[in-house]
């Protein structure tokens, strides 16, 4: 019976085999090259704590086991258990929380610096908020002169084409001017022609007149 329940329990260790257990706290258990507790010791004593693979267990409550250094023996399995120690998980929880703040620091001084930049570039938009206010003033005179250019180069226009109706009437009055000036001249030369025909009469006329008036006191 025992025989049978001895290869039960070899079965059930092969079928256990490349299980990790660890040492339990506080303890070093020695590594034995075989299942007694008589047999010649091959470690001193392995640290509580300490992973270990484990290859099988037999009947008598030993089991056999290979280091990650290479060692490979046995103990009794009650000094195994199939969880990390306290004192591992505790040193792994610190591990992990000592890199949790170290990334949460680097956390906060990748935000710093997204903060800073975050902070320049909305000084930077001020900036160019206020410029392009600035110039949408600039541009609303420039409208405005441009409007007020327009309306100035019209008038000009306006002014020059009056300019050249008056000018042209002035031209058409001179004309004009110059035509009664002509008919005056011409006038007075045509009053001073028949002046002097006149005086020209005269002259033949009045002698005779005298003659006939003699000749009429003599008959």
């Amino acid at each position: 019976m025992r025989i049978i329940t001895a290869a039960i329990l070899i079965l059930l260790a092969f079928n256990l085999q490349a299980e990790t257990v660890y040492v339990s706290d506080e303890y070093r258990v020695p590594l034995r090259s075989s299942p007694c507790p008589r047999c010649s010791i091959l470690h001193k004593g392995i640290k509580s704590g300490t992973a270990m693979t484990l290859v099988e267990t037999n009947a008598e409550g030993w089991s056999h086991v290979t280091t990650s250094s290479g060692l490979d023996g046995w103990m009794p399995s009650h000094y195994l258990q199939n969880e990390p120690t306290a004192r591992k998980l505790i040193e792994s929880m610190k591990e992990r929380t000592a890199a949790a703040e170290q990334q949460a620091t680097q956390l906060k001084e990748q935000l710093a610096l997204l903060q800073e930049e975050n902070d320049q570039l909305t000084s930077h938009l001020e900036s160019l908020q206020s410029n392009n206010e600035g110039i949408s003033s600039e541009l609303q005179s420039i409208k405005k002169i441009s409007a007020n250019a327009v309306a100035i180069s019209q008038q000009n226009k306006e002014l020059l084409e009056r300019n050249g109706m008056l000018q042209s009437e002035i031209d058409v009055l001179k004309a004009s001017n110059e035509r009664l000036s002509n008919n005056e001249r011409n006038t007075w030369f045509l009053y001073g022609a028949l002046a002097v025909v006149m005086g020209s009469l005269l002259t033949l006329l009045l002698p005779r007149l005298k003659k006939r008036k003699r000749f009429s006191e003599w008959a």
